[in-house]
């Protein structure tokens, strides 16, 4: 990570109570402290003028015992004034002999000199002494002079009183912020936090924050309106167009797809003939049940256009897949639900439920109109083309062109094949009707497991949980591997009971197979993940996820890390799991760091992500940025605001920000 990335770390911004404490906190113990220290050298100089007059003092005062000659009487009273401060040292000589001293050290030598300025203050390496004579004596008394240690000391003494007065005012003055200042911080709590709901009961107790509540309740308000206008939006702009407006691209712009019509034979018949509440009702069932058959296959829904379905699958999307094979898997199951729900008819219902479909591929473009947006190309004329071309009623009847039959192996019978000319154009063109489909059955049979990427519906997983399960026992992995793989571009919103019972008995029949050695780990974590895509939120159940649990101690780390990213959808808590995110793996600290940003953003989760962004391994780092770009992905999602108001997040769009530049 380069200086620039290092630096952006460290930009964090302080709370206004901390960062109005510190600046006073500064400029008050500066000047105080600068207060404390005039005022201590002043009194050190009084000090030092004390103790020389002192000095004076009390040389004048021994003259009387000199003349006397009683130098022991001399010698305790010295004592004392030195244990007094009075003094520091003294020397009395005889002649050149020493009598008595007392010094710091204890060493003669130190203060033991031919003294012969007398009567004079000497001062000399920060010592003041004089020396008197009274016949044949010489006494010299003085006192350390050395203003700085002076001044330290006497600061010393006074430290306890300029803490406590610090301690004092610094208290109050946070107190009094705080209760100044305590609706702001709350709010700027609420705003970086996903539960603003609670900006009401903040009460202000300034007008500078009664003003910006409102600034920030009408805000909110503002947000949840347009979410709720998103919301509306959603459910009237189609898929199609909301996926485009989505991707961040300016239009107009093209991509390539297959494009898909679906529509109802003998609606108008049904429109005339039936009351508006029979017909609404019909077709909501069936409008509801296509629109889940589409999303599974992954498919947009562009347009409902009286009973007709518009709808497409982008090259982009699942690059691995054929879009003109998902277009016949899809146009398939749709057509088993039409036969389910005209089965469902009551007896006097007198109409048939029979669909028919198209689809072309070619270039689509986004384009932006006067009003809202659009798609145009090609394939949305050839589609409408080739519907109009099919007159049986009797059947549901698929046609497209001959390029699209390869797509058709393992998925349709073609029945049909003639040349005809399109209205409107000019080259003829060989198309191709299919009415009949291949079974799953089939593909097992034929061991053509890739194809297994276009069965979706609610009865071919349970086919296929089924015979994975069966075959987990007799050391198929192999197969078991390619089939699972082939699944891997599912992803269910709604399913079935029995789906979620089935999926119970085969984790466990694959826990079974791994410990036995009949299964691959590879298996195991394919099955997991598997289970993690098809299985809703609603009826994820307890023995689900009691067997996913137990693999968060597996040995490998890819079973680790699809049982982390499972548990995690499921809303598994983020403390169970924290622990991983400083997992040596890097996968699986990555998928951990993800799951657990979701559910709670902390220095944990922080520094988890900063380990693996400044690692020297590649593939760590690599992961480390795959974690980022996820999670910020995901609150640009779920929560725009909190993306821009919670701290964490801020500094992981700055470190992103960087990355670009």
């Amino acid at each position: 990570m380069s200086t620039k990335e290092i630096a952006l770390f460290g930009k964090n911004k302080k709370s206004i109570l901390i960062l109005l404490l510190a600046f006073f906190w500064v400029g008050y113990v500066a000047f105080t402290g600068y207060q404390f220290y005039i005022q201590g050298s002043k009194l050190a100089d009084h000090l030092g003028a004390a103790r020389k007059a002192n000095l004076d003092y009390i040389l004048q005062s021994s003259i009387g015992s000199l003349v006397q000659e009683h130098p022991d009487g001399l010698h305790d009273k010295l004592s004392q004034a030195r244990k007094l401060g009075f003094v520091d040292f003294f020397i009395l000589q005889k002649g050149e002999e020493p009598v008595f001293f007392e010094n710091n050290s204890g060493n003669l030598e130190d203060i033991n000199h031919n003294y012969v300025n007398f009567n004079k203050l000497i001062e000399v390496d920060g010592l003041k002494f004089k020396t008197i004579k009274v016949m044949d004596y010489r006494l010299t008394a003085g006192i350390n002079s050395n203003a700085r240690k002076t001044i330290i000391a006497t600061l010393k003494n006074m430290l306890p009183m300029f803490i406590k007065d610090i301690v004092v005012v610094t208290t109050f003055l946070g107190f009094v912020a705080y209760l100044l200042l305590r609706d702001i911080i709350n709010l700027s709590k609420l705003l970086s936090s996903r539960s603003r709901s609670e900006i009401a009961n903040i009460k202000a107790t300034s007008a500078e924050a009664e003003t910006i509540l409102k600034a920030s309740m009408g805000l909110e308000g503002e947000r949840v309106r347009l979410e709720k206008l998103s919301e509306v939006y959603g459910e009237t702009v189609g898929p199609a167009i909301r996926h485009e407006l989505k991707s961040g691209k300016e239009a107009p712009y093209s991509f390539s797809a297959t494009l898909c019509r679906i529509d109802l034979n003998g609606y108008t018949q049904m429109f005339l003939e039936k009351d508006d509440k029979y017909v609404t009702t019909i077709l909501n069932q069936y409008f509801a049940k296509a629109r889940e058959v589409i999303e599974r296959h992954g498919g947009l829904i562009y347009q409902f256009v009286g009973d007709e379905i518009v709808f497409l699958f982008k090259d982009e999307t699942t690059p691995d897949l054929s879009s003109e094979s998902l277009a016949i898997a899809c146009i398939r199951d749709l057509f088993y639900e039409a036969t389910v729900i005209e089965k469902n008819l009551p007896e006097e219902a007198n109409h048939y439920f029979k669909l028919k479909g198209s689809f072309a591929k070619g270039t689509m473009r986004f384009t932006r109109l006067d009003e809202g947006h659009a798609l145009s190309g090609l394939p949305l004329i050839e589609s409408v083309r080739l519907l109009s071309l099919i007159d049986d009623k009797t059947h549901q009847v698929l046609t497209f062109f001959q390029e699209a039959s390869a797509s058709a192996d393992g998925l349709a019978f073609i029945f049909d094949r003639k040349v005809n000319q399109l209205k409107g154009f000019k080259e003829e063109s060989l198309l191709c009707r299919s009415r009949d489909f291949n079974s799953i059955e089939w593909v097992f049979e034929s061991n053509m497991w890739e194809r297994l990427a276009y069965f979706r519906s609610d009865e071919h997983m349970l086919f296929v949980l089924k015979k994975v399960r069966l075959m987990a026992v007799t050391r198929r992995d192999d197969d078991i591997v390619r089939m699972l793989t082939a699944l891997k571009y599912h992803r269910f919103e709604h399913t079935t009971r029995e789906i979620v019972t089935e999926s119970e008995l085969t984790l466990t029949s694959f826990l079974r197979g791994e410990e036995e050695g009949l299964l691959s780990t590879k298996a195991l974590s394919a099955v997991v993940s598997l289970l993690g895509r098809i299985i809703p939120k609603g009826l994820w159940s307890t023995a689900l996820q009691d067997s996913v649990v137990k693999l968060l101690d597996h040995k490998d780390p890819r079973v680790q890390a699809n049982a982390i990213v499972v548990l995690g959808r499921y809303g598994y808590p983020a403390r169970r799991i924290w622990e991983n995110m400083f997992s040596s793996n890097n996968r699986v600290a990555a998928d951990t760091i993800v799951e657990v940003a979701k559910q709670q953003l902390n220095a944990d989760v922080w520094d988890a992500l900063h380990r693996l962004l400044n690692s020297s391994h590649p593939t760590h780092k690599r992961s480390g940025e795959y974690a980022l770009q996820s999670i910020l992905a995901y609150y640009q999602e779920a929560d725009p605001v909190f993306l821009k108001a919670n701290p964490i997040l801020v500094k992981m769009q700055a470190i992103k920000t960087t990355k670009v530049a």
